[in-house]
């Protein structure tokens, strides 16, 4: 097996290191397992303690403290050059949390994509949320562990040595990347700001046209604690961890043979093979601000100026199979564009679909519960403003 150490990366959070430390004490290791702690410089006392204090008994242990204060992003890169003196890392962050099988994965997949240089890097979470639309997102099944997705991970991600030194190429090339002026960069993304290392490896991930191999059961979950890139804790990305070993080894796809490939937007970039037209700009989430310069576009959103070739309705899930079905209804349209089409707002109806099409596993009684809970908060918040009580 590689020579894959586990780098964990801490600052001042004392209680998010005691907890991955405690899932990674947890799991299974097939081999002798190193692990780095490397805790950036602060008034962190405890934490160094701590670290230096605790027991791995899986195998060598080394705690860094970095020589001044760096920021998250410079200590990312920082952790991601430890790849050159090993076969890759795997490189977690303290508010994560492993699975018992997340060191077999990552051996598993990092034997799968040596040598493959689409694939940028491998994922131990599996996004179930769009943190651009903020709506529910599911990958589609096509009997593979794993599907792809172009958008690099930063809650759990296994680098080979020839992946990272990639990266770290394009980054010195492109260090000035303008996020703004590129239509090929997502909206939330530009809006992130200079301490984000992972909006530099998604521009690399993009412009070079490679892919970050996701597992379909995460190996990692998020409790997003407060600290650089949360100002409160929040649960929102909280996913189900594979429980217990599979029995077998991991079935994986390559990018060509898989129908689960993902642009930055979580659109499926399979369907335009599947409806066999190249020139396909998808957007069923509705939320691509440019059509790529292609001659049709697959969208939930209204158009003007362009002719619908095609109709779909959304009850299936996830949302490619009522395309793939020819679903009836007019929730999704397949237009031909022209230079004048532009995309519309949606109408009232189109909201209150979408809502009741990515809102699910609550029942009818209890959103109007939530719905009073928050009306009166407001209420309360405003009456509070305006001195009425």
């Amino acid at each position: 097996m590689a020579d894959i150490p586990i780098v964990v990366v801490a600052y001042n959070r004392i209680d998010s290191l005691k907890r991955i430390l405690g899932s990674l004490l947890k799991a299974e290791y097939p081999m002798p397992a190193k692990l780095i702690i490397s805790i950036d410089r602060g008034d962190n006392a405890d934490v160094l303690s701590f670290a230096e204090a605790f027991s791995w008994p899986f195998g060598e242990k080394q705690v860094i403290y970095q020589e001044k204060n760096l920021g998250l992003k410079a200590h990312i890169l920082k952790c991601g050059n430890l790849t050159q003196q090993y076969d890759g890392i795997i490189l977690l962050e303290d508010d994560l949390y492993v699975s018992p099988d997340f060191y077999r994965y990552a051996q598993e997949c990092y034997a799968f994509v040596l040598g493959k240089n689409r694939i940028a890097g491998v994922a131990l979470y599996n996004h179930r949320l769009s943190q651009l639309t903020e709506k529910v997102f599911e990958p589609l099944d096509d009997g593979f562990d794993n599907w792809y997705f172009q958008y690099a991970c930063s809650w759990g991600q296994l680098w080979t040595r020839e992946q990272w030194a990639a990266f770290q190429i394009w980054l010195e090339q492109n260090g000035d990347y303008d996020f703004a002026a590129s239509p090929r960069i997502p909206a939330h993304i530009k809006g992130w700001g200079k301490n984000s290392w992972l909006k530099y490896h998604i521009a690399y991930t993009i412009e070079e046209n490679k892919l970050f191999l996701y597992p379909r059961i995460a190996r990692t979950t998020c409790f997003s604690d407060a600290g650089v890139n949360f100002s409160y804790k929040m649960n929102w990305f909280q996913v189900p961890l594979m429980q217990g070993g599979r029995g077998r080894p991991l079935c994986l796809s390559e990018p060509e043979q898989s129908r689960a490939v993902y642009d930055a937007w979580m659109e499926n970039l399979w369907l335009r093979k599947a409806l066999n037209r190249d020139s396909l700009c998808i957007d069923l989430y509705g939320s691509k601000e440019h059509f790529e310069g292609k001659k049709y576009l697959l969208s939930s959103a209204p158009v003007e100026n362009a002719r619908v070739v095609e109709r779909f309705g959304r009850e299936m899930r996830p949302q490619e199979w009522n395309v793939l079905e020819k679903v009836p209804g007019d929730r999704i349209r397949l237009y031909e564009l022209t230079p004048s089409s532009r995309k519309q707002p949606l109408t009232r109806a189109d909201r209150k679909e979408d809502a009741e099409y990515f809102i699910r596993g609550i029942s009818y009684p209890y959103k109007k519960t939530i719905f009073a809970m928050f009306t009166q908060e407001t209420v309360a918040k405003l009456r509070k403003k305006l001195h009425f009580g």
